[in-house]
């Protein structure tokens, strides 16, 4: 088995009844091997030692995936195979397998539809992540939305929960739904969904940024006001809340509303109704309200700066999104998404992120969440010469100073009043920080083996 890597047993247990997996490849001692692998995770398994048995298999057996080795002996090699397969049976997820020379034929193969790959020698653990994911997607229970929830990443087990979450709540067209969570963890993404999902579909959505109104303004913005209401109403004007009739109106930053507009908003929840400003005739409010903030709700009403009335109205029916730090298999679904789609926006597309980058980004805190991967992933889209988007790159447009520093240790910029003891003490010390105590990881990060890695941490007394 000296073809993979050694790797401690998982405890991820998949539930893979009925789902076959074909694993095609002309080397004997892997086929074993990763036939092993994949059916201790409970999937049947086929193997195939040349295309044209992989065809007959993919006929007669259907199979939920195929692993396939992009360099095949024979008439067929991986990548016309992989051509057939997506003509063909274009459901069937393809994953590739890879030598660490053919990374222009993983592009191609990334281009033609393949799900993913994975490098020679096989990490299991990348592996059977891969299955996983997968197997969560095709299992996803929420087809009969079409479209709607094709986009929302449904991996994790918390955003799955929220997905059924939020088909409950659209459904409902009058109550109100809060979202909270981190800035970028996609509120307002989450906020459009519930509308898209609900009865409102086909009437305005309008999204209002609470910090982005000037206070005296509030009121004629959100309700309207009538002409000569006050010395520019040259005209009367409806507010975004009348122009939203009939659809839903997203209070966006709500923990951000001034204090004395919130009484007015608490009044509009419980009576559905509003006036413009200057008028003496009440206008029904037939809206879906939601609300959403990164503001710890709690912490604003102690501070006086939250009605606490307001806050149990909108209190009901709350949906909280988690950090993207929290939903590390998620990360390389929403790479890949956002490379197919900024390399269609930009017109370069098949850009794949190297296994090892793949890693760090796991890896990451990740501070401004789905926001900062994507606007991250957009930029090395339109920046990098490369089909293959490397470490090196991701680290220079990632990390902070600090992490640059600890990317540069074979170049460091020493101080006079350091010694080089103490200079590597700090690099090490700061690895071991970024890639969570994950000595691999780090070895990484500082570009020395991981043996070298623990001599120096015994020799440094560094836990």
């Amino acid at each position: 088995m000296g073809a993979y890597r050694q790797q401690k047993k998982s405890s991820i247990k998949l539930s893979a009844q009925d789902k076959k997996i074909l694993i095609v490849d002309d080397d004997p001692q892997i086929l074993i091997g990763l036939k092993k692998v994949v059916a201790k995770q409970g999937f049947e398994t086929e193997t195939a030692a040349s295309g044209e048995l992989a065809l007959k298999i993919i006929e007669e057996a259907s199979p939920f995936m195929v692993l396939l080795d992009l360099r095949l002996d024979g008439s067929l090699d991986g990548l016309e195979l992989l051509a057939m397969i997506k003509e063909s049976r274009p459901e069937i997820k393809v994953v590739m397998i890879s030598g660490q020379r053919d990374i222009h034929g993983v592009v191609e193969a990334m281009k033609s539809g393949a799900l993913d790959y994975l490098e020679k020698p096989v990490d299991f653990t990348r592996l059977i992540d891969i299955l996983q994911s997968s197997l969560s997607l095709d299992a996803n229970p929420f087809a009969a939305c079409g479209d709607v929830l094709d986009d929302f990443i449904l991996t994790d087990d918390k955003m799955r929960k929220i997905a059924e979450i939020i088909q409950r709540l659209a459904l409902k067209s009058d109550i109100t739904v809060l979202v909270l969570g981190e800035s970028g963890t996609g509120k307002n993404f989450l906020c459009r969904k519930i509308h898209e999902l609900s009865p409102r579909k086909d009437f305005p959505y309008v999204q209002i940024g609470c910090s982005n109104i000037p206070e005296m303004l509030f009121e004629s913005e959100l309700f309207g006001h009538e002409k000569g209401s006050f010395t520019d109403a040259k005209a009367a004007k409806k507010g975004l809340i009348e122009m939203a009739q009939g659809g839903t109106v997203l209070l966006d930053e709500i923990g951000e509303m001034p204090y004395p507009f919130q009484a007015k908003i608490l009044s509009l929840l419980e009576e559905k109704r509003f006036r413009r400003v200057g008028s003496l005739r009440d206008i029904h409010a037939d809206v879906k309200l939601l609300a959403a903030t990164n503001r710890n709700l709690h912490q604003l009403v102690q501070d006086k700066k939250f009605r606490l009335d307001l806050f149990y109205r909108l209190n009901v029916a709350t949906i909280e999104l988690p950090p993207l730090r929290e939903r590390i298999n998620d990360i390389p679904l929403l790479v890949n998404i956002f490379l197919k789609n900024f390399g269609e926006k930009y017109q370069c597309p098949g850009k794949i992120v190297a296994p090892a980058a793949m890693e760090m980004l796991k890896s990451y805190s990740w501070p401004g969440n789905i926001r900062q991967l994507k606007n991250l992933i957009e930029k090395m889209v339109v920046l990098s010469d490369e089909q293959v988007i490397s470490i090196e790159e991701l680290s220079s447009n990632l990390l902070t100073q600090q992490q640059v520093e600890a990317e540069k240790m074979n170049q460091p910029e020493m101080p006079a009043d350091l010694s080089l003891e103490a200079m590597e003490e700090k690099y090490i010390r700061t690895a071991m920080k970024l890639s969570g105590g994950n000595q691999r990881k780090a070895a990484d990060l500082l570009k020395i083996s991981r043996d070298t890695l623990r001599y120096r941490l015994k020799k440094l007394q560094i836990r």
